[in-house]
């Protein structure tokens, strides 16, 4: 074997550690940034990236609250599966992404006495505070696009310990939706999803549960439809009240 296929060889093999070493350390290395970044403990099964071809696949992925919190349940994902765009890294002023896929099981949303919610504390650790922000230019693009979302979330459950009796109601909402070149997390509140949302009776104070305009634009959408369906059930009451009355009328004119 000449010596250029011999150190081909011991390349292929390097690499093949180094990916190794990758996908084995990479899970621990997002876990500890994430714990360190929002104090909630933070589990990754399986988490890869290709950096050639912008594909990132976590699996069982599972964020309980801290200890402050009365429960530990937050969020428990099955998979998110992420195709970004490179181009967009390297090129552009806001990330582009081609396809993502998030199928979640639950989400556990708890408020507590001190009216702290877990998913707004979560979110804020994320979050640039506005005096150490730059103003934005003006015409500035938005920060992201995706170009597909396919969206799965089977249950919600709302723990409440702000009163002086603790709330706490699950929901089965097993929502499956689809969406394109979404820019806002407010898109994601399709009026499928609204009247999923209110058929099972979610409130608007969900919004004191949830982060920024989203929660805002849920309590609106949801209240919304609380009052269509108000204002629906007034007019079909009126509606049958006044064809009660006519049908009265119509048989007391049939009568001698």
């Amino acid at each position: 074997m000449s010596w250029i296929a011999k150190a081909l060889l011991l390349l292929a093999g390097f690499l093949a550690l180094l990916a190794l070493a990758w996908m084995v350390f990479l899970p621990s290395v997002v876990e500890h940034e994430l714990r360190e970044l929002t104090g909630f403990n933070v589990k990754v099964a399986v988490l890869t990236a290709n950096p050639f071809t912008g594909r990132v696949v976590a699996r069982g992925f599972v964020a309980t609250n801290p200890s402050t919190y009365p429960k530990p349940g937050f969020i428990e994902v099955r998979v998110v599966r992420v195709d970004l765009s490179l181009f967009s890294l390297a090129f552009s002023d806001r990330i582009v992404v081609d396809d993502l896929d998030v199928d979640i099981d639950t989400v556990e949303l708890v408020r507590r006495h001190d009216g702290h919610a877990n998913a707004i504390d979560f979110a804020s650790a994320f979050t640039v505070p506005a005096a150490a922000s730059p103003a934005p230019a003006l015409g500035k693009r938005t920060h992201y696009l995706v170009r597909k979302l396919h969206l799965r979330l089977d249950r919600l459950i709302v723990e409440d310990y702000t009163g002086s009796k603790s709330y706490e109601k699950s929901y089965d909402l097993h929502i499956d939706q689809s969406y394109s070149n979404v820019i806002d997390s407010r898109q994601l509140l399709s009026p499928e999803v609204v009247k999923s949302l209110h058929k099972f009776g979610l409130h608007h104070e969900v919004s004191e549960l949830l982060p920024g305009d989203f929660g805002r634009a849920l309590a609106d959408a949801v209240g919304g439809a609380a009052q269509l369906g108000a204002k629906l059930q007034d007019a079909l009451r009126e509606t049958g009240d006044a064809a009660k009355g006519l049908i009265d009328k119509l048989d007391q004119s049939k009568k001698p």
